[in-house]
């Protein structure tokens, strides 16, 4: 059974917010990392993923992530993470990613930590 990721994008100034809905798996995170390469290749490190709409996350998902934070940190910016829903919150907890990347509340949060305030 394949679910679909949605993916859909908005700036706050010269943060990038990308909500996230569906499922992130080894089907679709290949979609999301096509996004957040051709944003950070066009100079546009500073990014906000929303994630409340997302259900569910597999590995590769989180490897996304990671490896997106690393390309966005060396071009000087940051991959923020957003109200994760409580599926999400808990496999972020299981796998100690709060360790690795940044989590917050609300967009406004996330927005000011990806402009560095």
């Amino acid at each position: 059974m394949k679910h679909g990721l949605t993916i859909s994008q908005s700036a706050v100034g010269t943060v990038h917010v990308l909500k996230l809905g569906g499922f992130l798996d080894g089907h679709t995170f290949g979609e999301l990392e096509k996004v957040l390469d051709q944003l950070i290749k066009a100079g546009k490190s500073r990014i906000v993923l929303e994630l409340s709409g997302l259900g569910y996350i597999a590995s590769a998902g989180v490897g996304c992530f990671i490896g997106s934070a690393q390309l966005a940190r060396q071009a000087g910016g940051s991959v923020q993470l957003v109200n994760p829903s409580s599926n999400v919150r808990e496999i972020f907890s299981i796998l100690g990613l709060e360790a690795v990347l940044e989590i917050h509340d609300s967009i406004d949060a996330g927005v000011r930590a990806a402009k560095g305030g």
